[in-house]
């Protein structure tokens, strides 16, 4: 087998060689013109719905967790002259995330009933 020469598909190479391909055609989907119309009580009862605090804070951990996660990975700034500016930025965000996710996890521990 030969490793000299990089394999592309038919495609990548007409792009590399300036050739644009033909856009392909989608098929538009159908819509059914009696699905997604609400009646008036379920839009009075949508209205309505509030999502659960306990979801509320569950996402918000997730997300919290997330961003912690990704920020322990690594994160470069686009240049690096102000290195040191992208540092103390990242540090902030990261401690900020870190106390808020603190928070969370102190509030969610509460039984907290909602009101109206």
């Amino acid at each position: 087998m030969k490793i000299g020469k990089p394999i592309r598909s038919p495609e990548a190479q007409a792009l590399l060689l300036g050739r644009v391909p033909k856009p392909r055609v989608k098929p538009k989907p159908r819509v059914k013109p009696d699905r997604g119309v609400l009646g008036l009580a379920e839009q009075r009862a949508l209205t309505r719905w509030h999502k659960p605090l306990p979801a509320i804070l569950a996402e918000a951990l997730a997300v919290n967790q997330a961003l912690l996660d990704r920020l322990d990975v690594g994160v470069y700034g686009p240049d690096q002259e102000s290195k040191e500016q992208y540092r103390i930025v990242l540090n902030g965000l990261y401690h900020a995330t870190q106390q808020q996710q603190e928070a969370l996890e102190i509030f969610g521990e509460v039984d907290w009933s909602e009101g109206e």
